[in-house]
Parts: C-alpha cells; sequence; structure tokens
C-alpha cells in the first residue's frame, strides 16, 4: 500500500497512537483520523505537515507540531493534570484576568471592522481578485462574476485539462480575449502550497517559453489562476491523444519544442533568481501556442533553489515514468532531477510512445528501460518513431537518441546540465535548417 493517496479512519472507534511508518506514505494527499480517542505525539515527517488540523480534531489526547504544540510533554498518554486545591484561588484569578482580554480583544476586533466597513461600504465578496507582477495589468479588473461567465459557470464543455488538484477550463475574457483557468478547490493542505507555490514561481520567473501568469484569485475554498490560453494545447495531446492514433508532429516541429522546452527549463535553472527545481517535467506540461512554440507549465511542485543550495529536500512527488531514480533513495530534488524527466519527454518526441506504455505481455517494460535494451541490442533505428524516421535527418534522430541517453543516465552526477543539453539541440536544430 505505499501508493495510498488517501487514508479517512475518521469516526472509527479507534485508541492508541497514530504510527510513525504512515509517515512514508509519500503519495498520501488526504488523511483523517478526526474523532477518535486517540492520543500521543502526530508525526511530523513525510506528507503529514501538509494536512490541516482538521485531520485530528476530536482526539483530545493528540498534540504536535502541526495541531496542538506539546509543551515540554514527553509521554505519549498525555493525561491532563488536576488543579489541587492549594491553587485554585490562582486558578480563578487567571480565568477572571483571561476573560477580560478576551472580552477586550473582542471590543477592539469590532471597532476595527466597524471602521473598515464605514470606509468601504459592503463590498462584493466577488471583486476578490489579484494581479501578479508576472501578468498583464489589464487582468486587475476582473471579478470573480467576470471569471464564472468567462467560463459559463465552470461549465464541464470548458474544460481543457486537469491537474493533480484542479481541473483548467478555458474562459472567454469581456475583453475579448481567451484565457486558461485553472480551479483549485477543497480544503487539502497540499492544494493550498500548489498555489502559493505556482504564485511565487511564476511571479519571479518570466520567459518566452514559460506560461505566463496574468491574475491569481481566493475565493472561499477556491484558489484561481489564470494564464495566457495555448492555442494548440499540450504536447501530450499531440503524441497520444490524437484521434487516428498517429502524431501528426513532423519531426522539424518536435525538434523545434524539444529546443524550447529546454531553454524554459535552463531560464528556471540558472536565469531567474533564485534558481528554481521544476519537480514535474512531462509532456502535457509542455503546452503549445498557435505557432507550436512551447512553454513549461504547472508550477505547483516547483521549489527554489536559494544563493548556495545544490538541493531541495522533497517527499517522493511527480508523475510515475518521469521520476528520477535517486528521488526515492535520497529524497532530494535537484536540477539533475529536471534534466532526467526531460529526458523522458525527448524519449517520448523521439519514440511516439507513452513512458510507462511501452508493450504488452511477460517481457513489456518502461520505457526508460526498453530504449537501453534497444540500444544495447545495437538496434537504434527501431526506436524512433515510424512516423518521423527519414534517412534525409535520420543522423540527426540518433544525434537526439544520443543526447536523451545522457539525460537519463542513473547516475544523477554524469547527466548533463540543462544549459548543455540546450547547446546541443540547438546545434542539431541549426545544422539542419529547422528553428
Amino acid at each position: 500500500m505505499e501508493n495510498l493517496e488517501t487514508l479517512d479512519l475518521s469516526f472509527n472507534d479507534l485508541h492508541g497512537s497514530i504510527p510513525p511508518s504512515l509517515s512514508k506514505l509519500t503519495f498520501l494527499s488526504k488523511f483523517s483520523v478526526a474523532n477518535n480517542h486517540l492520543h500521543g505525539v502526530i508525526p511530523n515527517e513525510g506528507q503529514f505537515l501538509s494536512f490541516p488540523s482538521s485531520s485530528f480534531e476530536g482526539n483530545a489526547g493528540l498534540c504536535g507540531e502541526i495541531y496542538i504544540p506539546c509543551g515540554d510533554v514527553s509521554n505519549t498518554s498525555l493525561k491532563p493534570v488536576m488543579p489541587s486545591s492549594s491553587n485554585n484561588r490562582f486558578r480563578r484569578n487567571s480565568i477572571l484576568c483571561v476573560t477580560i482580554s478576551i472580552v477586550v480583544g473582542i471590543a477592539l476586533l469590532l471597532a476595527v471592522g466597524l471602521l473598515k466597513m464605514s470606509r468601504r461600504g459592503v463590498k462584493d465578496q466577488n471583486d476578490d481578485f489579484d494581479a501578479t507582477s508576472a501578468g498583464r495589468t489589464d487582468c486587475k479588473e476582473l471579478t470573480v462574476t467576470d471569471l464564472l461567465k468567462s467560463t459559463n459557470n465552470f461549465n464541464q464543455a470548458n474544460i481543457i485539462g486537469c491537474g493533480g488538484y484542479g481541473l483548467v477550463y478555458k474562459a472567454n475574457l469581456p475583453n475579448g480575449t481567451k484565457a486558461a483557468i485553472k480551479r483549485l478547490s477543497g480544503e487539502c493542505g497540499q492544494m493550498e502550497r500548489e498555489f502559493q507555490a505556482e504564485v511565487e514561481a511564476l511571479s519571479r520567473a518570466q520567459h518566452k517559453n514559460l506560461v505566463s501568469l496574468q491574475g491569481y484569485c481566493r475565493h472561499g475554498n477556491d484558489r484561481l489562476l489564470i494564464y495566457s490560453y495555448m492555442e494548440n494545447g499540450s504536447l501530450d495531446y499531440w503524441l497520444h491523444e490524437s484521434v487516428d492514433g498517429v502524431s501528426l508532429l513532423k519531426w522539424d516541429v518536435r525538434l523545434k519544442i524539444a529546443q524550447g522546452a529546454a531553454r524554459g527549463l535552463a531560464y528556471l535553472h540558472k536565469g531567474c533568481q533564485p534558481n528554481i527545481v521544476h519537480r514535474d517535467i512531462k509532456t502535457s506540461n509542455i503546452l503549445l501556442d498557435e505557432k507550436f512554440e512551447a512553454h513549461l507549465a504547472d508550477f505547483g511542485l516547483s521549489r527554489l533553489l536559494r544563493p548556495y543550495d545544490t538541493h531541495v529536500t522533497t517527499d517522493l512527488v511527480g508523475t510515475l515514468g518521469y521520476i528520477p531514480p535517486e528521488y526515492s533513495q535520497t529524497l532530494t530534488a535537484t536540477c539533475r532531477g529536471d534534466v532526467y524527466s526531460f529526458g523522458v519527454v525527448l524519449l517520448e518526441l523521439l519514440t511516439g510512445r507513452r513512458p510507462v506504455e511501452v508493450c504488452r505481455g511477460k517481457n513489456c517494460r518502461d520505457l526508460v528501460s526498453w530504449m537501453f535494451q534497444m540500444k544495447s541490442e545495437k538496434r537504434e533505428e527501431e526506436i524512433i518513431d515510424s512516423s518521423i524516421w527519414n534517412k534525409d535527418h535520420g543522423k540527426q534522430l540518433l544525434e537526439v537518441l544520443g543526447v536523451t541517453c545522457k539525460c537519463l543516465d542513473p547516475n544523477p552526477r554524469q547527466r548533463p546540465s540543462i544549459e548543455e543539453v540546450v547547446s546541443w539541440l540547438d546545434g542539431i536544430g541549426f545544422e539542419s535548417g529547422t528553428q
């Protein structure tokens, strides 16, 4: 059950303490032991730091960093200490002081609230929209009501994509332009963390090969992110979801996409300050505009690299088939980990196959293992998608395959930097005359 994502044990009349071993469930995104009879210290490792306090309420004996502080209590029983008769007077005086303080505090809050209302009147909560520093200023005039109208109240027919914690909708804005709105919803701590990471990353990082964040909004339990609209959707669609089952992307277009995505990733790793580790590079997070220019998207798992940092500590997150092998061993995310994930994308561009759906039968393997096996058997040409194989650029295809193999080296220290990858891919494009 290591891949368990949801565990709800609320209202189960459970006794005892929360097993520390549950912190090893690195894919756990929703967890609740509310309304039981549990006691002891809540684990503070793994995904537990992302769970809201409501996951633990209704357990008088629980405490921890993310719930009720444990103070100096070192045992796991956490039994309440009853006051003795000698300090009853002190207790009554303390209660009186606390009560007076609470009353005064409430009075002050009411006074501040009334003052604000008198200054601005009763403002519609639907106007809770903020424009980011990375976006265009014309989004400052939008309201939540405008966003609801532009997506037909988030109608299912407007869905154009889906992420880990929400859906993406096509929006026709009042000024006549199109936009993509990601709607994150729920009370999961991970959802809030994704929202903050996306806003922080795209407010700092601005590059022609990154999606442009126009604005963001907090509204109730919803978190809305508004982006520039990408006419041609995701690379994943063009490689794997076409109606006739055959990709329509020619090799020169695929190479152009690879070059653009690599430049965007290089900017994250070295161009912006502080540097950013994306942690979820994959074909569905590479969006294409009307000219098939690549734009990296979905920064919900990204992490900032402060000066002199070489890595960030991480849970085992990402998408199966793209996760670097070292993540499960060291739980550290690095720029070389992003390079591995980009190598998987290059392999998809070369093969037209999904990273975990290579073959059927007893000898079925993941795409990376299959590629290395074929290469060891000197069958490189059979790796390439037959729809793009052509003797005129066969040498070029095999050169990109060589770059791909370097990116997918199991040893992260042997992988190239993304800047080196950009240089190699641009050199291949220059030689072939494609841009």
